[in-house]
């Protein structure tokens, strides 16, 4: 009988719920032998042993029965090969990750260099506000916020056969072929299906519903293409659904309705105000939804129910105020409609008409207002203002070169400050409540001298002179009374120059002593010694540690006892004067 061609099938064997296929190929790190070699006390021939190794001769090690290393150099084995599972497909879904799930990042920090928009990654912990850590290759445990990415939920095998579109699914709208009112490349949610030739209704991303599509009108999307054409812009209300307490105000509460004042496109991108205007902190994505008109409009009732006392209480005594009904009659003989008087009495009621606003500024002494003939003057950008401020007491940030009483224009407002351009001294910064809004009479008025330099005060340089280059953070140490009367030294002592006031721009003793070590106010650097000023999970308030990772921001990563988290901090020691650096860096040199 002639010698058949005979397959002999692969074998397959399981270790601990893993399969394991044998093969014809020298062994690996990972694979399986089969002992086949004569039986010794420390091998057993028919016996599978995992390749733990490979040494420089090319020859497999493995653990014996002693648990030693064994070479199996000149010995019989077989070889068998972990057998790769089905590829999986996922879908794409919006939520909170949890340990062990799949990831990938659709809309990465811009400022953020260790990963890339379509980087997929298991998920090693999640905090309390969504937010990840991950492995990143030659990075180790990174953190990626909660907006940063979607989960990969696997796709079972019936689920990854093509299947039709039906209510609740999303979709992007590719063709328009019967006619419709959705836009071409917009995300769309499935909200009706009739299954007959044109079966959809979907639902847009301004909320409303659209008329009637075709199947060929659109193909699959993700939750997280429909959401992310739906982001929320700068002068719009949203509702907070999470907080996180280092970031926003202490009186505001999920379920309050703020007004998005800020996107700078980060990881928590939108600052916020309340609904009377005052500051409510950054959020992330994730922390607010879009907030309905009936929203919106509780928020405004409830803000007005509260507040609504006497209705003269919004005005305040030195308040300007326009007139804007009721001028040239009694009890307002005097005073015209459409000109800004100041409030003497804001809670005036002695007078026989009721409640009234006392006001003075008219060609008579008094005039009284009822409250709604009154308009709050609201300094706004573009305003001009007088910097008004009691006797005996500062401005919040300082005076600067600014002097009370001077008048400036508001280039900026951000809450409860403003930004003011002063002829003594631009970007000048105030609290609006130490403002005051002026007429156009009082806009002419001559402006107060700068204040003089004082001896010991610190100032930046406006000019260049030898070796104090423009921009030099200078101490003030004399000064001649003559026409260049201010001798200033860098703050180690190598250079001096003599400046008139014209020549230097007053700075606050803060701004000196980080410019001493060459750094803006509050600036950390990786390597830095600093204090934990607000704690988080196992580091404490207190705790010492050293800066790790400084991105810019508030709460750079600090390790202490080789844990790393994202917390307040301030410095100690940086890290151009710590002892063990600078003999390190001597050590380099000398090298």
């Amino acid at each position: 009988m002639a010698k058949l061609n005979v397959t002999v099938p692969a074998v397959d064997v399981e270790v601990n719920g893993v399969k394991y296929r044998k093969v014809d190929r020298d062994a690996q790190v990972g694979d399986i032998i089969r002992y086949m070699d004569d039986e010794s006390s420390y091998v057993t021939t028919g016996a599978f042993y995992e390749v733990t190794r490979i040494d420089e001769f090319g020859d497999p090690q493995i653990v014996d029965n002693d648990g030693d290393e064994h070479d199996l150099c000149g010995e019989e084995f077989e070889v068998y090969t972990k057998v790769a599972e089905p590829t999986a497909e996922y879908r794409e879904v919006k939520r909170w990750a949890e340990p062990g799930e799949r990831i990938r990042i659709v809309r990465k920090y811009s400022g953020e260099e260790r990963y890339e928009n379509g980087a997929e990654f298991v998920v090693d912990s999640v905090d309390g506000d969504g937010d990840v850590r991950v492995t990143v290759e030659s990075w180790g445990r990174v953190m990626v916020m909660l907006c940063e990415y979607v989960v990969l939920e696997p796709v079972t095998t019936g689920e990854s056969a093509t299947k039709r579109l039906t209510v609740g699914d999303y979709a992007k709208v590719i063709a328009n072929s019967t006619i419709h009112n959705y836009t071409i490349g917009s995300f769309v949610k499935i909200v009706r299906d009739d299954e007959d030739h044109q079966p959809y209704r979907a639902e847009k991303a301004d909320g409303t519903e659209g008329n009637f599509l075709a199947e060929k009108d659109v193909e699959p999307a993700t939750e997280a293409e429909f959401l992310a054409q739906n982001r929320l812009k700068v002068g719009e209300f949203a509702k907070v659904v999470a907080k996180n307490r280092m970031f926003t105000d202490e009186h505001v509460s999920v379920g309050d309705v703020v007004k998005i004042t800020e996107d700078d496109d980060s990881s928590r991108p939108f600052n916020t105000d309340t609904i009377d205007g005052k500051n409510a902190g950054w959020f992330t994505e994730s922390e607010l939804v879009r907030a309905t008109d009936e929203e919106v409009a509780q928020a405004k009732r409830k803000l007005a129910a509260e507040t609504t006392t006497d209705p003269r209480s919004q005005f305040a005594k030195g308040e300007k105020v326009r007139l804007v009904s009721g001028g040239g009659k009694y009890p307002l003989n005097g005073y015209d409609n459409g000109e800004i008087y100041e409030v003497a009495t804001p809670l005036y009621n002695t007078h026989h008409e009721g409640a009234v606003v006392e006001i003075v500024g008219g060609s008579i002494p008094v005039g009284y207002a009822k409250p709604e003939q009154l308009a709050k003057l609201t300094i706004e950008v573009g305003s001009t203002v007088r910097l008004t401020i009691k006797d005996g007491e500062k401005p919040e940030h300082g005076w600067g070169d600014v002097s009370n009483g001077a008048i400036g224009t508001v280039t900026h407002i951000n809450g409860n400050s403003a930004r003011v351009e002063f002829p003594a001294q631009p970007r000048w910064h105030a609290l609006l409540s130490e403002l005051t809004l002026v007429s156009d009479a009082e806009k002419a008025q001559p402006q107060p001298e700068p204040v003089r330099f004082k001896v010991g005060e610190y100032a930046r340089s406006l000019v260049a002179k030898a070796g104090m280059p423009t921009g030099s953070i200078v101490k003030v140490v004399r000064d001649d009374e003559d026409f260049s009367p201010f001798k200033s030294t860098l703050l180690d002592g190598s250079a001096y120059h003599y400046y008139t006031q014209d020549e230097l721009e007053r700075v606050d003793a803060e701004t000196a002593k980080w410019a001493s070590i060459g750094r803006k106010v509050d600036e950390i650097r990786r390597g830095d010694i600093v204090e934990v000023t607000i704690g988080y999970g196992e580091i404490k308030r207190g705790d010492i540690g050293e800066i790790t990772d400084a991105d810019g921001s508030v709460c750079p990563g600090v390790t202490v006892r080789g844990v790393q988290r994202y917390v307040a901090v301030k410095l100690i020691t940086p890290i151009e004067q710590r002892f063990d650096r600078m003999e390190l860096e001597a050590t380099k040199a000398a090298a």
